[in-house]
């Protein structure tokens, strides 16, 4: 009896783990960024929980990241690779990736898969803003002028098809419609208005773009979106701590040694803080408009 009754709740648990790895796998998060870091430090640990849950977990780059002093794809690509190695240190595995070109509203992306996980990294390669007008920089960007100039052409810097404005919506729409996800992630729309430390220009603009291609036909929100707050998180309360702290600043020493922009602490205040603000949580059927006094001097 006793060896029966031990089997059973033996079978119990089995069962009850194997559901319990099933749900986790059929959840499903993307999370779209403008660059190479804005995840790390800004939307973890909420994605460091969802790789440690076994969710699916897609995060989109809607810049190259590039700089304006640095060769551009040679420095995305070092990006890229700190990015790689933060994944793998999230998801506690070898830092092993298998590359798979998708098709998005066809447009091929490239696309790295963690080996042995649920973790997609999608790159699409914008040019991105950096610099101003008096040292050869571009103080917009790409997506910021897709998002003004409706005929702008958009083209990525690693040689891949160009898009406009409507294109590029278009692929980021494909992408959700393909990973078909729980919830997506943003920066903050609004984060110009952010004092005293108003967003970067790509932040801004990727979110606007994100929550255009996370639209029904209606023109009302699709999928639950998430905005974190970027730069201006430093003005917060500390909210994060513990365990999470300590695994934030873990996947950060992983990535930052592969970008020479940055040091250990040149965004130290965002290790104890990730910000969601209030009444930024877009909710499907939700309308979407616009933040009309999104600005930037162009040269």
């Amino acid at each position: 009896m006793r060896r029966t009754t031990l089997s059973l709740f033996i079978s119990l648990v089995l069962v009850a783990a194997t559901l319990t790895h099933a749900q986790a796998a059929t959840t499903t998060t993307v999370s779209f960024v403008a660059h190479q870091d804005d995840d790390l430090l800004f939307m973890n640990p909420d994605i460091a929980s969802d790789v440690q849950a076994g969710y699916n977990v897609w995060v989109v780059y809607l810049t190259a990241g590039e700089v304006h002093t640095r060769d551009p794809l040679s420095y995305a690509n070092q990006r890229i690779e700190g990015e790689r190695a933060a994944y793998a240190r999230t998801a506690n595995v070898a830092n092993n990736w298998t590359y798979e070109e998708m098709w998005f509203n066809g447009h091929p992306v490239a696309t790295n898969r963690l080996d042995g996980t649920n973790v997609r990294l999608v790159f699409t390669f914008i040019h991105g803003a950096s610099g101003g007008c008096d040292d050869g920089g571009d103080p917009q960007g790409d997506l910021y002028k897709m998002l003004h100039d409706g005929p702008y052409v958009a083209r990525p810097i690693d040689g891949r098809p160009a898009y406009t404005r409507a294109t590029f919506v278009g692929m980021l729409h494909s992408i959700l419609d393909r990973a078909k996800p729980d919830y997506i992630r943003s920066g903050s729309s609004i984060g110009h208005r952010d004092r005293p430390n108003p967003d970067h220009v790509d932040h801004v603009a990727a979110a606007i773009l994100t929550a255009e291609a996370d639209l029904d036909g209606a023109r009302r929100t699709w999928i639950r979106r998430d905005e974190y707050t970027g730069y201006n998180s430093r003005a917060f309360p500390e909210n994060v701590s513990g365990y999470w702290r300590d695994r934030k600043i873990e996947i950060w020493d992983q990535y930052w040694p592969h970008d020479p922009e940055v040091a250990r602490l040149s965004h130290d205040y965002a290790f104890s803080r990730q910000i969601r603000p209030e009444g930024r949580i877009f909710w499907p059927g939700t309308p979407w408009v616009p933040p009309g006094d999104f600005a930037v001097a162009g040269c």
